[in-house]
């Protein structure tokens, strides 16, 4: 033991001139390269959402030979897409801050290459990648403020490290789905949001930032749109503590405004099959999944029971006993069934609220979707074959983590009794920041549980590892400041 003290103690002083922020920016960097950009590189292959965003921003399948689907969608990752050459008449059908994104990407990438007519989705993940080591550098520089020891700041640099860039995310990047954007800004909001709170920071630069951050984040994917309200009611919260600032408190409003009416523009923006897809599986993923009488369940909800033949079906099926585009279904389906009524059917009946909760937290914990490749084809490996290059924490809330709802209820229960004992004990010596730190961690664990409650009833079970994909990354954000919280402590008794 006293061998292992001193080896410390001389770690310790190694690592005392060592900037913990940029060693994790550096890591994210090195990590990332060699993940996304070096062969064979990683990505998550398409399944079939992919067009809705690239064809309002110019861009089109290479190959759109019919025979090769099979390939293109779930088997393997595509990096290369074509650019297109003339006028876009393609419908707007999805409504996405992904843009902001994907339009810059497309100029890197025409710039650095000189090829217009071939856009690499690599850039896009480059530029993913740098906001991502953003959010490392202020989230390491959060955590670790506190602590005295280096050693101790360092396994916390790691473990960010060892979570966030695991290949089960940061493979995303090299995609086209929402979740690529959300990952980052996620942490990049919070990582801002923290960063103001631990050091007093409640700059206006700082606070727009916060602003632009979290509104990208939330509105790369329509899901997440109530995400917004969330978001207004913590910045009242920021008004509430920083009331004597007149800046912020301006810029506050403002910033409420804006969240509330974002919020209901990209709830409004879901509509058309979109809609009806989703409303499909709330219903036949959802209420009537494995049920024994479908026929009554229908009937009581006041829709023809001749329906109950689509139960525990998917939208997309080969072979479907209903022809699911006939036009005359929204008037004698989907009109008699809102997200009102499966929010209304769940309240009354507390049994399948708990079927569908033991079913949203069993595959809550699973980072990567489920049937999605992670290779390109030229790499020679198997059609939907996963890559495990860093991704020991993936596996790990894979294979070892209980995850059901009771261990679900156990994590949360643990956090916030000691999340509650911290908020109550600033609030006795009024440390207004440490009070706000907490607030800012129930904004963190709101966002991923209401993408577990909105996945279910808005979407059934129907493609659920990708749609809790944010459960995740709060749950993980929690572990983190868990682990931070008792390491602080062993500081302190060192010291």
């Amino acid at each position: 033991m006293k061998k292992l003290r001193n080896l410390i103690g001389k770690l310790d002083k190694l690592l005392l001139k060592v900037n913990f922020p940029i060693l994790a920016v550096i890591l994210v960097f090195f990590i990332g390269s060699i993940t996304l950009f070096i062969k064979p590189i990683i990505g998550v292959a398409d399944n079939g959402d992919f067009f809705r965003i690239i064809s309002q921003n110019d861009l089109h399948y290479l190959n759109n030979n019919p025979a090769d689907e099979n390939e293109r969608f779930l088997s393997y990752f595509q990096k290369d897409y074509g650019i297109n050459q003339f006028y876009n008449d393609s419908q707007r059908l999805l409504i996405s801050t992904q843009s902001l994104l994907i339009r810059p990407a497309i100029f890197l990438s025409k710039l650095i290459t000189g090829n217009d007519k071939v856009f690499d989705i690599r850039f896009l993940a480059a530029i993913l990648l740098i906001f991502q080591a953003i959010a490392a550098y202020l989230l390491v520089k959060v955590f670790t403020n506190d602590i005295k020891r280096p050693t101790l700041k360092l396994i916390i640099t790691l473990l960010y490290i060892f979570i966030f860039i695991d290949t089960g995310y940061i493979a995303y990047f090299n995609s086209f789905y929402g979740e690529g954007v959300n990952i980052p800004f996620f942490l990049l909001s919070v990582g801002i949001l923290l960063y103001m709170i631990k050091f007093n920071k409640f700059k206006w630069y700082n606070m727009i930032a916060f602003l632009v951050t979290s509104f990208i984040f939330f509105g790369a994917k329509q899901q997440l749109a109530p995400t917004g309200i969330l978001l207004a009611i913590l910045t009242w919260r920021i008004i509430c503590y920083k009331n004597n600032k007149k800046s912020v408190k301006v810029i506050s409003i403002l910033m409420i405004i804006t969240f509330v009416i974002g919020a209901a523009f990209f709830y409004k923006s879901i509509e058309g099959d979109f809609n009806f897809i989703n409303r499909y599986h709330s219903l036949n993923r959802g209420i009537l999944l494995d049920e024994n009488d479908p026929d009554k369940i229908l009937e009581d909800m006041g829709i023809n029971n001749q329906y109950s033949l689509l139960e525990n079906t998917i939208y997309f099926s080969d072979v479907s006993q209903i022809d699911l585009n006939d036009k005359s279904l929204k008037e004698k389906y989907y009109d008699h069934f809102t997200i009102l009524d499966i929010l209304k059917y769940y309240a009354l009946h507390p049994k399948d609220m708990i079927k569908m909760a033991k079913i949203g937290f069993g595959n809550a914990y699973y980072i990567r979707p489920m049937v999605q490749g992670n290779y390109e084809k030229s790499a020679g490996k198997l059609p939907g074959e996963k890559s495990y290059f860093f991704s020991r924490w993936d596996l790990f809330k894979a294979d070892i983590l209980p995850h059901n709802l009771l261990a679900s209820i156990a994590y949360i229960g643990l956090f916030f009794f000691y999340s509650i004992k911290r908020y109550i004990n600033a609030r006795n010596y009024d440390r207004d920041n440490d009070c706000l730190f907490e607030e800012a961690y129930l904004y963190v664990f709101l966002v991923g549980f209401s993408q577990i409650v909105i996945s279910l009833v808005g979407a059934g079970d129907a493609d659920l590892s990708k749609h809790e994909l944010m459960y995740n990354v709060s749950w993980d954000m929690m572990f983190l400041y868990f682990i931070v919280n008792v390491i602080k402590r062993k500081d302190k008794k060192e010291v």
